[in-house]
């Protein structure tokens, strides 16, 4: 019965383990396509998106194809990099 238990209580708290190393993923995945869009929308991107349209707005925005500085493109890149790493969607 001692070993039923503490093999209930592992996989009770692997699930909660789980849960609590996605739940951080998420949120960083959703922290970098934030900072991802605010590079786009200080270019004046316009969105095509409904929910980073509802954020930023598209009032101000004139191209699709904005141009970035060199230091913004290597962020731009490093974002891309760090999503790929946490396999966000």
């Amino acid at each position: 019965m001692k070993k039923l238990s503490a093999v209930l209580i592992a996989t009770v708290l692997g699930s909660f383990g789980t849960y609590a190393v996605a739940a951080p993923a998420t949120q960083a995945c959703q922290k970098l396509q934030d900072d991802y869009n605010l590079i786009y929308a200080a270019k004046g991107f316009c969105f095509k998106d409904p929910e980073a349209i509802a954020k930023y707005g598209n009032d101000n925005c004139y191209t699709t194809k904005p141009k970035f500085s060199e230091r913004e493109q290597e962020r731009l890149d490093q974002i891309k990099a760090q999503q790929k790493a946490l396999n966000c969607d």
